[in-house]
């Protein structure tokens, strides 16, 4: 007799949008593969792109506060956008390509450059 009634409430708590601290090992999963073959291409690490403990604590903080200013659609939207991303970064060949890469993610997201990620980076040390 209850069944249907959990199975319904279930949904319903599954159909929420997730959060940012939700989000986190999807984004660090994703951005971890596209830093991966950045680094396969440039045969360093200039821009200290391995995950270490602060730079998942920044990450956090900037999802976070992606979340705060524009909203959970948006933080999922990005966290999306960066995991589609990752089949692209796998065809990069060059550092610029990278930079380029990154634009396209923030713009499908409707991430804005002064509105969002110079915000961002000023709070949490670090952008999106």
């Amino acid at each position: 007799m209850f069944r249907p009634v959990l199975c319904a409430a279930a949904l319903c708590v599954a159909a929420l949008p997730l959060g940012a601290d939700e989000l986190l090992p999807r984004l660090e999963a994703a951005q971890g593969a596209i830093d991966a073959r950045m680094l396969t291409v440039m045969g360093a690490d200039p821009a200290g792109a391995r995950w270490n403990p602060a730079r998942r604590a920044a990450s956090a903080c900037a999802l976070r506060e992606l979340e705060r200013r524009r909203g959970r659609k948006t933080a999922e939207t990005y966290v999306r956008a960066v995991e589609k991303a990752v089949s692209e970064a796998a065809r990069l060949g060059s550092a610029g390509e990278f930079g380029g890469l990154a634009a396209r993610i923030h713009r499908d997201a409707g991430i804005r450059l002064n509105r969002d990620l110079v915000p961002i980076t000023r709070t949490c040390g670090m952008g999106l």
